[in-house]
């Protein structure tokens, strides 16, 4: 079976786990011996360029005859027998799979935000979950210049994701990254139960540089993320006020708009320290030293990386449960409050006097880990996923579809 795997990668200046979570599923697919053709562009393509190329892309947002031509040349020389596609947006657009539509190659979609019907693809806005778009309405999300704060490109991503969803929903197999997100697109997005599918983001097993402590002999609380409105970070300060544990120590992971917030709590309270934006190997040292991970995301998460990293060193969870995370962490592996306060602080409190607990949840996590979030158990998923499609297509053929 050859895939032809296509992505429009994210900046490199700022981290993007999609990026990473495309990355590891290449590798899992190779290792699994599946053969693994990968078409890419950057969007530093276009952040790095001259205000020519930048015209050019903006011209193409809804549509890129160029980005089609290229992709043309691409599926003539691979000859796949699946076209998996990850981002496309801004610089392939719809134009690239519709090319693999006209030339009849099954084409999958991984569904990792809700951008074909919110053009921001979080359902978030001023600090609230926010539905003033739907399918056939998405003038708010233009209004409020969702996009990046800008009129012209909300107005334009708007455009190019709604050309995208009506290619989709008859011609696209559609791969959610959790049955919270399936839900959210048969019941909101409009598409055809037996087009989605459901396969968890591949989560390898963090590789620490030194042995992991058990996570009962630590007093660290880790929060991993982007510092953001809807990332919970004023949730999880407002918790941690009430926190009344002995020794308990609260760290952030990261950075992003909200810097300014948590250095504050940090200089005011001396139970939490910001270490920063740090490299991965640093993210999973922190997590290996923690007692629990924190996650108190106030949106609806698609999915849950960082829990899922928690999980897979032993570490249980404490979060709000918003969106999949509560689906990533079950009902055995952590704590799951919802986004009242003094629940989230009373999870803490309890954490950090059980050492049974933390032990017993961090035990089931890695189970959870290699049972549902393991490489071997999503890749078995993902090639399946593909046959799926293919026998599909060759149906249609002989129907003479």
């Amino acid at each position: 079976m050859r895939t032809l795997v296509v992505h429009n990668r994210y900046s490199a200046r700022t981290p993007s786990g999609e990026n990473v979570s495309v990355a590891q599923e290449v590798d899992c697919l190779r290792a699994a011996g599946a053969d693994v053709v990968v078409h890419e562009t950057s969007n530093d393509e276009v952040m790095g360029g001259g205000l020519a190329i930048k015209l050019r892309a903006a011209a193409e947002t809804t549509w890129s005859p160029a980005a089609a031509r290229r992709f043309d040349e691409v599926l003539e020389r691979v000859r796949p027998d699946v076209v998996h596609i990850h981002n496309l947006f801004p610089l392939f657009t719809a134009s690239v799979p519709w090319r693999a539509v006209h030339r009849h190659v099954p084409v999958v979609w991984t569904v990792r935000n809700m951008r074909v019907v919110c053009v921001d693809g979080t359902q978030f806005r001023d600090g609230a979950p926010c539905t003033s778009c739907r399918p056939g309405w998405r003038l708010p999300g233009v209004r409020h210049r969702c996009y990046r704060g800008s009129l012209t490109a909300s107005a334009l991503v708007t455009g190019a994701t709604s050309i995208f969803r009506r290619l989709a929903r008859s011609h696209v197999t559609a791969v959610a990254i959790s049955e919270t997100l399936r839900t959210w697109l048969i019941d909101d997005a409009g598409f055809a139960p037996e087009r989605v599918h459901v396969k968890y983001n591949p989560i390898p097993a963090p590789q620490p540089a030194e042995p992991v402590s058990p996570a009962a002999a630590c007093t660290d609380f880790v929060f991993v993320g982007k510092f953001a409105p809807y990332k919970g970070i004023d949730l999880l300060l407002a918790a941690w006020r009430q926190v009344q544990a002995d020794g308990a120590r609260l760290t952030f992971v990261g950075d992003g708009p909200m810097a300014g917030v948590v250095r504050e709590a940090a200089n005011a309270d001396p139970r939490i320290s910001w270490v920063g934006q740090v490299p991965a190997d640093e993210v999973t040292r922190h997590i290996g030293e923690s007692r629990a991970v924190v996650v108190p995301s106030v949106w609806d998460e698609p999915f849950g990386r960082v829990a899922a990293e928690a999980l897979a060193l032993g570490r249980p969870v404490i979060t709000t449960g918003q969106g999949a995370l509560g689906e990533v962490v079950g009902d055995s592996a952590g704590w799951v409050t919802g986004t009242d306060a003094g629940a989230l602080a009373r999870a803490i409190d309890e954490a950090a006097a059980a050492d049974a607990a933390v032990a017993a949840r961090g035990a089931a996590g890695r189970d959870r880990h290699a049972r549902l979030f393991s490489p071997e158990a999503t890749t078995a998923q993902l090639l399946d996923i593909y046959r799926r499609a293919i026998d599909e297509q060759r149906a249609l053929a002989r129907a003479g579809h």
